[in-house]
């Protein structure tokens, strides 16, 4: 007889042996199967696409591919159970519901074990084998979807528990290094770059609890909004307006600001060297140790951002 079955070495979650009608050619990830006898064609044919023979899939198959995939090698097959032909030619009586399963696509085993005529072929090789459905399809059921489950999600767990470590991995590379380049901290703006002398003559600004960036600038004056649009502050130059941004605390909302204009200056440019060089050096560090100049550079930001430093 010609090959009238194929089994995929791979399978996911979905689980079948389509017949081959057309004796189409085959690869190494196709195996034919052809039965010893004639009378016993369509036995073979429901018990290979029967649930039970996907539970021995389960127990023997390989699991050595990505996303929990199996894999069943030639030599895989010989530990397959396989009916003796008078069982596989009673099961051939009930072609009519392997014939149904023909003429739609098989869905994943969680789905298929709900479908009426898989159960209708799963229960008419249970009883081949002298098994009771009533008592034998559940467990048979709840065993094989609980194997593939656990199969499928193994790899999540991994990747996962993979993820999490180099998250702790990472962070614990921006603790060292931060520890190593700000022992004390980074310097505070404007206390680290104005002198107590000039914080004495200042006005008042009240602030919004919200982040505040640069808005329109004409004619020398700058706008000052935040992020929501419901504050807005007209400096009288940018640097004034940097000065506000880069004065604003989480825990305070006023202002002081020099009513020196130079001093403002001076304290912006300052501060701007201070976090410029402090970013190189945050850089060259993590690059010393991830040789991942992309990697390095987004660490470097999110030591900025978590530290509250404005971008160098």
């Amino acid at each position: 007889m010609s090959t009238f079955s194929i089994l995929p070495q791979i399978t996911n979650d979905r689980f079948f042996a389509p017949l081959n009608i057309d004796n189409i050619k085959v690869d190494h990830n196709l195996f034919e199967v052809f039965p010893k006898k004639d009378d016993s064609f369509y036995g073979l044919c429901i018990y290979l696409n029967s649930t039970l023979l996907a539970l021995f899939r389960e127990l023997i198959s390989r699991v050595n591919l990505g996303d929990g995939a199996t894999k069943t090698e030639g030599i895989d097959w010989k530990d397959i159970l396989i009916p003796k032909e008078e069982l596989l030619f009673s099961m051939s009586k009930q072609n009519k519901s392997f014939e149904t399963l023909q003429n739609r696509e098989i869905k994943p085993i969680f789905e298929e074990v709900r479908m009426k005529d898989r159960q209708s072929l799963d229960s008419a090789v249970l009883e081949a084998l002298g098994l009771d459905p009533k008592k034998y399809l559940k467990p048979l059921y709840d065993g094989v979807t609980a194997l593939v489950r656990e199969r499928l999600e193994l790899p999540k767990l991994r990747k996962n528990n993979k993820q999490a470590k180099t998250y702790r991995d990472v962070e614990k590379l921006k603790e060292t290094v931060v520890n190593e380049i700000l022992p004390q901290g980074a310097k505070r703006f404007p206390e680290a770059f104005v002198d107590s002398k000039y914080r004495k003559d200042v006005k008042e600004i009240s602030l919004p609890n919200e982040p505040l960036q640069l808005g329109s600038y004409f004619m020398g004056q700058q706008d000052v909004i935040s992020e929501d649009g419901s504050f807005k502050y007209t400096a009288s130059s940018v640097d004034e307006a940097k000065y506000i941004i880069y004065s604003q605390r989480q825990d305070s909302f006023i202002v002081k600001i020099p009513r020196e204009i130079t001093v403002i200056t001076n304290a912006v440019l300052e501060y701007e060297r201070y976090v410029k060089d402090l970013k190189g050096k945050l850089f060259e560090q993590l690059f010393t140790r991830t040789h991942n100049y992309n990697q390095a550079e987004q660490l470097a930001r999110q030591v900025f951002e978590e530290m509250g430093l404005p971008e160098a």
